[in-house]
């Protein structure tokens, strides 16, 4: 990652831990209510509720926040599928299939846009390496769980389920169908199971 994107502080200390925490739980909800172009770093310190002095002793600038915000969202996705694979790995296949399902459907229900302004801002914010090792993360408990899967097709199938819950969540309200979407993403995952054969 860039120098001009690394936050200026590491915190150590539980309070520093906290602001770094609050801040970045503050950039995602103003993420999820407004364009990325329409979010200031004051808009940050005031939903935050500290001052704007004291957001730039943690980030020198909005890239960076929107750098540490993605690696945190990418840290939490892997830990996520990991710890799924590893509780669902010796149960039903349907068990594992709707808890995936349901895990990435939460996620972007949840934080539809802000993960939007993540998925479309790494390239700029030069953090896909950083993408890429957590998919790299994924990929590795996948192939230890089911051996014989395609590290390649399971990446490219989880980013399908990824992209169809967000799609859906983009939508209005009374267009969404949940349903629809929870089949589409178990066949989805079936016929990456399916590929083993």
């Amino acid at each position: 990652m860039r120098d001009r994107l690394k936050p200026r502080k590491t915190p150590k200390q539980l309070r520093s831990k906290r602001t770094r925490e609050e801040i970045l739980e503050a950039t995602a909800h103003l993420l999820n209510q407004s364009p990325l172009e329409e979010v200031t770093t004051n808009h940050i310190a005031k939903k935050t509720g500290i001052s704007i002095g004291t957001l730039y002793k943690y980030y020198p600038n909005k890239d960076s926040i929107l750098a540490d915000l993605s690696l945190m969202y990418m840290q939490k996705d892997a830990e996520l599928f990991e710890g799924i694979f590893e509780k669902y790995a010796d149960r039903n296949f349907n068990e594992l299939l709707d808890e995936t399902v349901e895990a990435l459907m939460q996620i972007h229900r949840k934080d539809a846009r802000v993960r939007g302004v993540v998925y479309q801002n790494l390239e700029r914010l030069r953090i896909v390496t950083e993408a890429q090792n957590a998919r790299r993360r994924i990929q590795a408990k996948g192939a230890k769980i089911f051996s014989g899967l395609d590290p390649a097709l399971t990446w490219v199938t989880l980013t399908a389920i990824s992209s169809t819950v967000f799609a859906m969540s983009q939508l209005p309200p009374q267009h969404r169908d949940w349903e629809f979407t929870r089949n589409l993403c178990r066949q989805a995952l079936s016929l990456l199971i399916g590929s083993r054969a």
